[in-house]
């Protein structure tokens, strides 16, 4: 009997080192985060956001500044015909509506003949990242506040998409929160790239990016521990090679894409997307510690895609894997379990096989 519980006790120890939990994340919790943060009538007069529109010129698109005000309102509805489709873009901290990430992101919206509309928030973010961080909020509530006054203009709920990257995330799903409670209408879409962790890991769900604000609510997972959150936050999903970090050679060399190219990748992959709808192919998985390590590929897989051909009625989490370079999709050959799983890549770079050197 003394033997057994030897044993026992020997292998709970061996257990417990093993088990290193989970990563605390970067900047888990900020002071401040769950203070009111007001901005002043002057900051609100400064804010405007980018309105794009389809043309035949050799652009693709023509464009006007609008201020965040009735004004402004009245210049969104002067130049955008509200019986197409509007997509609502808010990038990340220090990022700008001419940043060539952001123009990239447009433009697949554009060429499908929808409007666009890009909040310009540089000016306001333009601060140390805490401080940036606890403007989301008033600014989110105020760009939800303008997206009702373009709703009572005609803008209808069932053609709004809000997409938001990083920080943006948050503020696009601040703005639907508040959209909602003016119209008591939820926006038909809204997607987060990589959604911001510092500052927002430790809020309550309905205080950061979250599921309640539109019809479908998608999220895509690249640096979850550094730049990113861990948790699944959306209708669907999706942890691009675990979710952690991002894979990137060059010939025969590792191009090392480490916390902040890897919160990058995820705008990539989802331009990219757009252009190849059904290339990013997910395998949905029971959790996130298994889908940290791609461990996924087991029994009947469930598929779902990145992208605009996304399947709401397949609610999730999902892990993709790419290529470590460019178009990074691997189409249905992700559906086959990799032999080092999110780690695959080396192999093109040290071979599993004896060598003389």
């Amino acid at each position: 009997m003394k033997s057994l519980v030897v044993i026992f006790c020997m292998c709970t120890f061996s257990i417990a080192r093993r088990d290193t939990g989970f990563p605390a994340g970067l900047m888990a919790h900020c002071p401040g985060m769950t203070k009111n943060t007001t901005l002043s009538d002057k900051t609100k007069d400064s804010l405007t956001a980018v309105v794009l529109w389809p043309s035949n010129n050799w652009i693709g698109s023509k464009e006007v500044t609008c201020k965040l005000n009735r004004e402004g309102a009245d210049c969104v509805e002067e130049h955008l015909d509200f019986a197409k489709k509007t997509v609502v873009f808010i990038s990340g901290y220090l990022d700008a509506s001419f940043s060539p990430v952001v123009r990239a992101v447009a433009t697949p919206y554009l060429a499908r003949g929808r409007n666009v509309i890009i909040l310009e928030i540089y000016p306001i973010l333009h601060r140390t990242y805490p401080i940036a961080a606890r403007l989301t909020k008033p600014l989110g509530i105020l760009f939800g506040e303008f997206l009702a006054e373009l709703t009572r203009r005609g803008l209808h709920p069932d053609k709004l998409e809000l997409l938001g990257g990083s920080l943006g995330a948050h503020i696009a799903s601040y703005a639907a929160t508040r959209y909602y409670e003016l119209t008591h209408l939820k926006p038909s879409r809204l997607t987060g790239l990589d959604p911001a962790g510092p500052c927002f890991r430790t809020l309550p769900r309905l205080e950061r990016f979250n599921s309640d604000a539109a019809h479908k609510v998608d999220a895509v997972h690249t640096n979850i521990d550094g730049f990113g959150l861990a948790e699944a936050v959306g209708h669907v999903d999706f942890y691009i090679n675990g979710g952690e970090f991002q894979p990137s050679t060059f010939r025969d060399y590792l191009m090392p894409c480490f916390q902040f190219c890897s919160h990058v990748r995820s705008a990539v992959y989802w331009i990219i997307s757009n252009h190849a709808k059904d290339k990013f192919i997910g395998v949905k998985c029971d959790s996130v510690p298994l889908v940290r390590h791609g461990q996924c590929y087991h029994g009947h897989l469930e598929t779902n895609v990145l992208g605009p051909k996304t399947n709401f009625s397949r609610p999730g989490i999902y892990y993709i894997p790419t290529l470590d370079t460019l178009p990074y999709y691997m189409g249905e050959k992700g559906l086959i379990r990799r032999q080092y799983d999110v780690n695959n890549y080396l192999l093109k770079v040290a071979p599993d096989e004896d060598m003389i050197i």
